[in-house]
């Protein structure tokens, strides 16, 4: 019963440590809470993309404190979850070359975003369930015995 514990245990761990693997950055990460999935590219004056660059991106409204930051991938492409509608700023640093882009998140149709009452409720019960279950081992060991 405990070798069968450890390997449900090392197929768990195996399968996390691979889904993190895959996810190439904490940008492209799915984020439950997000309306809409933003993705930017962004290039030098010359036109050529601007790989591993410092990326900073500004909510509707509030363009002093960065909402997100993060940085390029090798083609200057950097993605995030708008929560919220409107212009979100982003802004991307290169050494003296900075690109700015202003895309507007919104408008047709959105889904809903995936409310955090939901998530934490749901996560009670999972826990409540497997409590219960646990419970109910605990009495049938012991009308066993």
């Amino acid at each position: 019963m405990a070798k069968i514990r450890s390997l449900r245990l090392a197929r768990t761990l195996l399968a996390a440590i691979s889904i993190a693997c895959f996810v190439s950055s904490p940008a492209a990460a799915l984020d439950l809470f997000a309306r809409h999935q933003v993705t930017i590219q962004f290039a030098t004056s010359d036109g050529k993309p601007m790989a591993d660059t410092e990326v900073r991106v500004f909510a509707p409204g509030q363009p002093n404190r960065p909402a997100f930051t993060g940085r390029t991938d090798s083609e200057g492409k950097f993605e995030f979850g708008a929560d919220q509608d409107g212009l979100w700023t982003a802004e991307a640093r290169n050494g003296s070359e900075v690109a700015r882009a202003t895309v507007r998140v919104g408008g047709g149709e959105q889904k809903e975003p995936l409310s955090p009452i939901w998530l934490i409720g749901g996560l009670l019960l999972l826990l409540v369930i497997a409590f219960l279950y646990r419970l109910m081992r605990i009495r049938a060991r012991r009308t066993k015995s």
